[in-house]
């Protein structure tokens, strides 16, 4: 079963120094039939406006996965992290039994933009922790590379819960397939840029897709395409 929303079809924020659209139910956002998917909570595709960001707030309970497309944003943390997070990193974070954190964009002139996906972790009053680690995308040409997963390992980020996430830039014309691990899971799929073919379904840019009792998808680029997938169980 696939269930396509497209890009206009998104919940909107405009703050001003903060440009979203949500792929879920978010802040004063509130779609009853888009709650989420199984173990995945939050998809938040954010612009941040030069010298502008996140003051200090409050999480628990949650994983957080940011994944930074442009620019530089500075992070602190109550933890004593103060780390510059570039496109082509992603960060994650457990909130855990409670973390405080700024993302902040220092920059004059260039926004940042990032998505921000927000997962519910296996279990609670986990220990808060931070991660950050850089990927090429060399490493992804008509591939899907893993960025973060429920098991550790050099290279990956950890995420505390049964799920996959991985990025592909795929050639106009190429095909590659993602295998799930778990025939119980579920895949959401996110088109950062590009088209990319479904079988029948055509995926457009900033569209996602939900895909449910299938074990393994194929994706086709009709124009060169860049895609995040997020493999989660279906009941968190």
């Amino acid at each position: 079963m696939r269930k396509i929303e497209r890009s206009e079809e998104r919940g909107e924020s405009n703050l001003g120094w903060l440009q979203s659209r949500f792929t879920y139910s978010f802040a004063d956002y509130v779609n009853h039939e888009r709650m989420g998917f199984g173990a995945l909570r939050v998809v938040n595709d954010d612009t941040i406006a030069p010298e502008s960001g996140f003051p200090l707030h409050h999480h628990e309970q949650m994983e957080i996965v940011t994944i930074m497309l442009e620019g530089v944003l500075t992070h602190t943390d109550s933890l004593g992290n103060k780390r510059e997070l570039r496109a082509g990193e992603v960060q994650t974070m457990t909130a855990g039994t409670g973390v405080s954190h700024s993302e902040w964009n220092n920059d004059k002139t260039t926004p940042v933009r990032l998505l921000q996906i927000w997962v519910y972790p296996k279990e609670r009053t986990l220990l808060p922790r931070y991660e950050q680690h850089p990927f090429e995308e060399s490493e992804r040409k008509n591939v899907f590379q893993i960025l973060a997963w429920g098991v550790k390992k050099e290279g990956v980020l950890f995420i505390h819960q049964d799920a996959t996430f991985a990025r592909a830039c795929i050639a106009t014309g190429e095909s590659i397939p993602y295998q799930l691990t778990n025939s119980q899971h579920g895949l959401f799929i996110f088109v950062i840029s590009g088209k990319v073919s479904i079988g029948n379904d055509i995926i457009l840019s900033r569209d996602s897709i939900e895909v449910t009792d299938e074990e393994m998808v194929s994706f086709r680029a009709e124009e060169e395409a860049d895609v995040l997938i997020i493999e989660v169980p279906l009941f968190a």
